[in-house]
């Protein structure tokens, strides 16, 4: 009874306080201290005014503008914007800042952690769904404005309530792709809203204390009884009580299910090696069944010999564990220095181009407020080196470090040629290899080659835009980032490889089987995904995008990559596991001669079969199968899709037949 009542003044104490530093009603600055770059990032915070016996306020944490709602007495949270707001879908470094936000909020603040909301407008829309499927045991609820998106796991939404809000002629991001997912949601049983405004563009009309008042009605259940979990690597294999520590194989997705009844957990693991359990959030659980094999309830579980076993502990090997993203790996937060070579007659070129990647949080067409730290390979200490991952930029010959490292990694540079045991040699003349790996003299740190064996007017391609040359650093489709990749300034790949666990390279038959010459033209890899497409759904037209595609903004949207058919070979295409995601909706035979004169002539969109217009009537309908993210370009033309829905998904291993038998 003692320990009770000093537990419960403690937490008075806490609350009192926290309440006695918190300026009521006030808008003002907060910061933390950032691991990655090695100094304060500031955020905004909105504070609620101070409400009589309220000891615990939820927290709004809000990604880009749109919602017209502010705290009150009728609405009392705290409000937090975090500071990456450039970095698309606000993954990469976007997702460690977020995160930050809501830990530094929870330490400082009177603020109940089973009401902790997510919600964005517009790319913030979508960063909300992907931030909250990474951590979907943080929030309470998520209220995505005008933004789906895709590409995050549907799985993880289980026990997260998701309300889409959305004007159904918004052309800016068409509602095509927020019915598709919505659906997805709904099939599987979660629960999902979402609510379409008739009339409505790229904002929510009328007043959103309703939005707020379905948001604060939610709460945080920390103990669920079912979890479903489905993640690209370990670092977001935590749900709830349960956490993914190991995969069988990095380069697959990881999923979990588990239920609860009455004093047994049930889980069905795929793709995994080892799990932990936090028992403190279970003290009735008496028994663990994996799969068939029924066990004594305890932290943690590791499969082997076999069979799953109850083990002590899951202790860190020596050298850092690997796990997949290639350059995902370097935006997770962890300290990263930028260092450049200052051996040889390139070394402005070299710092510039080390300038302009410190600025990048990420994704090659974004930069984010602030930078990482950038030193010269001479001035380089080894306390740096031992506390900080490293980007290497400079040849071997150029990067002193990258030339001290070198007997130590898994491959060989010699004569300007690439070396590695398995594989033919490669010519290093004209191209740019980058590599990870971790440091060999400090193993628990990664270091990131990205050494340009380029002419003068190749390095100055490489030195205006070096971000777009890091495998993975979107934290897009990790799974299937090289370790190993080396491209030309056109990014024409040449070889991609990938380390196993072991950190020692996956090895693939036939991996000299060159690619066909006419994937070069990354217009014929589409025909291939556009084929597969046709022969998986009832659509008259599979429609992908052309080599003339310029997206909505400029940017290029089409995520297919480009081949050196002279180096090539089914062993580089063995790296991509991806699932395209796509989906089918209708439009009238005029609306497609409107999609076909204003995309199709100049070769901004493909199709399979060819579409002719001479064949098209316009009263007829016509169903149409297109990646998820073409409804963004669709949208230009100021109408819908009819009736979208989702359509199969398609693999890289039926596109690697496709290829190469």
């Amino acid at each position: 009874m003692k320990l009770l009542l000093a537990i419960l003044l403690s937490s008075a104490s806490l609350v009192h306080a926290a309440d006695d530093g918190v300026r009521w009603n006030s808008k003002f600055s907060e910061s933390y201290q950032s691991g990655a770059e090695g100094r304060r990032v500031s955020f905004a915070v909105r504070s609620p005014p101070r409400v009589e016996g309220m000891e615990r306020y939820p927290l709004l944490i809000a990604l880009s503008g749109g919602l017209r709602v502010a705290p009150s007495e009728q609405f009392p949270f705290f409000q937090a914007n975090p500071t990456r707001t450039r970095i698309w879908g606000y993954r990469a470094i976007s997702t460690y800042d977020a995160m930050q936000v809501v830990t530094t909020m929870l330490k400082r603040y009177p603020i109940d952690p089973d009401r902790v909301y997510l919600m964005g407008f517009s790319a913030g829309g979508s960063g909300a769904m992907h931030l909250a499927s990474c951590y979907p045991d943080q929030f309470a609820a998520v209220l995505p404005l005008v933004a789906a998106g895709n590409n995050y796991p549907l799985a993880n939404f289980k026990n997260l309530p998701v309300a889409f809000h959305h004007g159904d002629r918004d052309w800016t991001s068409s509602i095509c792709n927020v019915r598709v997912q919505a659906q997805k949601m709904q099939a599987l049983g979660f629960p999902t809203i979402l609510k379409e405004y008739p009339g409505a563009g790229h904002s929510i009309p009328g007043s959103h204390a309703p939005l707020m008042t379905w948001l604060f009605d939610q709460e945080r259940n920390p103990i669920p009884r079912a979890i479903s979990h489905d993640c690209e690597a370990p670092s977001l294999g935590r749900s709830y009580w349960i956490t993914i520590r190991e995969f069988d194989d990095p380069h697959q997705r990881a999923f979990v299910e588990t239920t609860i009844d009455d004093e047994t957990a049930t889980i069905r693991p795929k793709n995994i090696a080892a799990l932990s359990l936090a028992l403190e959030s279970l003290p009735n659980i008496k028994t663990v069944r994996i799969g068939k094999t029924r066990l004594t309830a305890g932290t943690h579980y590791k499969f082997q010999d076999g069979d799953w076993q109850l083990v002590d502990e899951l202790p860190e090997p020596p050298i850092r564990r690997y796990e997949s993203g290639a350059a995902a790996n370097l935006y997770q937060g962890e300290p990263l220095l930028i260092v450049y070579g200052t051996a040889g007659d390139r070394t402005d070129r070299l710092q510039a181009a080390a300038r302009k990647l410190s600025k990048c949080g990420g994704p090659d067409y974004s930069t984010f407020p602030g930078s990482f730290p950038v030193v010269a390979d001479a001035d380089l200490t080894d306390e740096q080196q031992s506390n900080s991952n490293l980007i290497l930029i400079g040849t071997t010959e150029e990067n002193s470090i990258s030339q001290g490292i070198l007997p130590k990694l898994p491959i060989k540079i010699q004569n300007g040629t690439l070396e590695i045991q398995g594989r033919s040699n490669l010519p290093l003349a004209g191209q740019l290899l980058s590599m990870l790996f971790p440091n060999p003299n400090h193993p628990k740190r990664l270091v990131y080659l990205m050494a340009p064996f380029t002419d003068e007017a190749g390095l100055a391609r490489f030195a205006a835009s070096p971000a777009a040359f890091l495998a993975g650093s979107d934290g897009f489709d990790r799974v299937s980032q090289a370790d190993l990749l080396v491209q030309n300034t056109t990014h024409q790949i040449a070889r991609q490889m990938q380390f196993g666990k072991d950190w020692n390279w996956i090895r693939f038959p036939d991996a000299d089987k060159p690619i066909p010459a006419r994937y070069a033209d990354r217009a014929n890899l589409a025909l291939t995904y556009m084929k597969l497409m046709k022969s998986k759904s009832t659509a008259d037209f599979a429609i992908w995008w052309g080599p003339a595609d310029k997206g909505m903004w400029g940017a290029d949207f089409n995520d297919l990559e480009s081949y050196n058919p002279q180096f090539y070979t089914k062993a580089d295409f063995n790296t991509q596991r991806r699932l395209f995601e796509t989906m089918i909706g209708s439009v009238s035979g005029a609306d497609l001669r409107t999609i076909w004169n204003r995309w199709g002539t100049n070769r901004e969109l493909q199709s399979v079969p060819e579409i002719v217009l001479d064949a098209i009537e316009d009263e007829e309908q016509y169903h149409i199968h297109i990646p998820m993210d073409m409804y963004i370009k669709l949208g230009q033309r100021r109408k819908n899709l009819g009736n979208p829905k989702e359509a199969p998904r398609i693999s890289a291993r039926e596109v690697m037949a496709e290829i190469f038998e």
